[in-house]
């Protein structure tokens, strides 16, 4: 091998040595990883990762109520609204008459916003912030949860408790009854709702009034209405009370007892019954706030009527009743007369008096209780025949009027009207026997009979 050869080969053989020396040196060092930049990404919708959130954290708001702010714009955006809401919200509270349906939508949005900052920047500081607001806040939501329910309430007494404040005067006897024009409606409460009672309203106006002290100046029209017309109405109703039991009772029961209890005592004591009834739905009506007066006048008025009903029912059953019929019948048969005789046909006459012993009119009046015992006369009423026609002006009989006085079996006198009629034969012609027939008979003073 020649000289230059052999100096290649000594070189190549270093650089092979130090090349492996190299290599395994290499292989005993740590595996380096090579590191990997993000970019944060800013989200328009509000939402953030946490990564992009902590981006230039450590800022301050301009407000300074928040620290540890980061340079996202969405949560730069809430920051300033839910500032903006604090001072709205402060300026509100110094108001002698908030507007609650404004601070109930304020107080939402503000828990909105204040809800995307946490998430877009979970890790800044509120603590100054909260030291304003969540004192409002509070206070908001006491007065908020105040104004839903008294809201609630005033829907009640619109539906429930809407009084008339006029003054009306239902019939008594009728009020507060099941029937048809019974006057269903309460005198102070809603006709739509029988089972709401004035306690049950009153209980209601205590709670509103208890929701809207909690309130800022607040105040509806309509309920203030609504409770100065039961006022009005409660007042009205004690001077019903009053007028049932004393005026219209007068004129209802005491005169209504003048009038009828001696021909009609049964009316009479059907009507106090009626009248005691109805006063005593009104002493027990349950939409009613009676006064003294008003439940003296009522009692009064009670007693003034079961003592006309006493004496009405000892009226009837004591006899007293019965003298009065027995006075009325008298003074009516009293009356009652034979007619004055237009002539004198002694054969017809004595047709009549045969008719009305015989068994035909015997059968006719024994519905009525009635017997003849005998009769006593007979009177011609008319002197001509009459003509009885049909529709088409056709002669269907003709007749004559006789009045036949008799004694019963029961010892009354009675006076009955006998007619002869002879049947139309055609061609101007009539029978020449007559058909009997009679009315039921009246009675009669037995005085009477011969006059």
């Amino acid at each position: 091998m020649n000289n230059t050869l052999k100096k290649f080969s000594i070189r190549f053989a270093i650089v092979a040595c130090t090349t492996l020396l190299g290599l395994n040196a290499i292989a005993q060092l740590p595996k380096l990883t090579k590191p990997k930049l993000t970019m944060p990404t800013v989200s328009s919708g509000g939402s953030k990762s946490t990564s992009a959130s902590d981006v230039g954290i450590g800022k301050k708001d301009p407000s300074g109520l928040f620290s540890n702010c980061t340079d996202d714009e969405s949560a730069e955006y809430h920051r300033k609204s839910v500032v903006a809401n604090l001072a709205t919200m402060e300026a509100e509270f110094k108001k002698t008459t908030i507007d609650y349906e404004a601070l109930t939508k304020l107080v939402f949005e503000n828990e909105r916003s204040l809800g995307s900052i946490l998430k877009l920047e979970p890790k800044v500081d509120r603590s100054k912030y909260d030291e304003k607001y969540l004192p409002l806040k509070a206070r908001a939501d006491k007065q908020n949860t105040a104004y839903a329910e008294a809201s609630k309430l005033e829907s009640l007494f619109e539906k429930e408790f809407s009084a008339n404040p006029e003054m009306t005067s239902p019939d008594p006897i009728s009020f507060r009854t099941e029937s048809y024009g019974g006057h269903t409606q309460c005198y102070c409460r809603n006709y739509r709702s029988e089972t709401k009672t004035l306690a049950e309203f009153e209980a209601a106006k205590k709670q509103y009034e208890d929701y809207v002290s909690q309130m800022v100046g607040y105040s509806d029209a309509e309920t203030q209405k609504r409770f100065a017309n039961m006022v009005t109405c409660l007042a009205n109703g004690n001077k019903y009370a009053v007028w049932a039991a004393k005026e219209n009772l007068e004129k209802a029961v005491v005169a209504y007892n003048t009038e009828k209890k001696a021909a009609n005592p049964k009316t009479v004591i059907a009507r106090c019954e009626e009248y005691l009834a109805g006063l005593e739905r009104i002493e027990t009506d349950n939409s009613l706030r009676l006064d003294a007066t008003a439940k003296a006048a009522l009692t009064e008025g009670k007693a003034t009527t079961s003592k006309i009903k006493a004496d009405a029912e000892t009226y009837l059953t004591g006899g007293g009743y019965e003298k009065y019929l027995a006075t009325e019948h008298a003074a009516a048969i009293a009356k009652v007369f034979m007619p004055k005789a237009v002539g004198k046909d002694a054969t017809l006459e004595a047709g009549a008096l045969a008719y009305v012993k015989g068994a035909e009119y015997g059968e006719y009046i024994a519905s009525s209780d009635i017997k003849v015992a005998s009769t006593v006369r007979a009177v011609t009423v008319s002197a001509d025949y009459r003509v009885h026609k049909n529709d088409y002006g056709l002669p269907l009989y003709q007749y004559k009027e006789f009045a036949v006085a008799f004694k019963g079996a029961d010892g009354k006198c009675y006076m009955a009207s006998v007619y002869a009629n002879y049947t139309y034969k055609g061609g101007g012609t009539y029978a020449t026997v007559p058909d009997w027939g009679a009315n039921r008979p009246d009675e009669m003073a037995c005085a009477n009979v011969s006059k």
